[in-house]
């Protein structure tokens, strides 16, 4: 499974020509993904990639890597609405959103851990800044931790009107 190319069309699902792993930047490439208009990527964590090689050598998968009853067809979408509905729930997260709020949730953290917005948009295949720029939400949290640049300045203690 190791490759340094990517090959191949996708219909909008993941095809085993797609799946990239190198030492130096492991990714999955969907080639003119979804739309058929643009690349789109997603980062592979050594962690997956290890579950992806056991997952592999396990299934030994042909054309699609996530295949459907037969080994030549994908995996039917709702299919993956339904996984993705059972892992949501053991992890007891709330009920909102599909499939495609880890792709938010992917451009959000990425964002959050100070990635610059123009990888991000080389990523998620965003032609457009604007469009990558719908990720730019802030956290109450991280509103908290931000502090006035006046904070900044380096000030004498004492005020100038308490001389007044």
């Amino acid at each position: 499974m190791e490759s340094s190319r990517c090959t191949g069309p996708c219909l909008g699902r993941v095809l085993v020509g797609h799946l990239c792993i190198t030492t130096t930047f492991p990714y999955l490439r969907l080639s003119k993904a979804f739309d058929k208009r643009k690349d789109r990527y997603t980062l592979l964590s050594p962690r997956l990639v290890e579950e992806l090689n056991i997952y592999y050598r396990m299934f030994c998968p042909r054309e699609w890597i996530f295949f459907g009853r037969n080994l030549d067809e994908p995996m039917a979408l709702d299919t993956a609405q339904k996984i993705f509905y059972g892992a949501r729930d053991r992890a007891g997260l709330p009920d909102k959103g599909g499939v495609h709020s880890l792709r938010h949730s992917f451009a959000t953290h990425l964002l959050e851990s100070g990635v610059e917005i123009t990888v991000v948009q080389r990523l998620l295949g965003h032609s457009s800044l604007s469009t990558t720029s719908v990720y730019l939400h802030v956290r109450q949290k991280r509103l908290a931790q931000i502090q006035s640049p006046l904070q900044l300045l380096q000030v004498a203690q004492s005020s100038q009107f308490s001389q007044v």
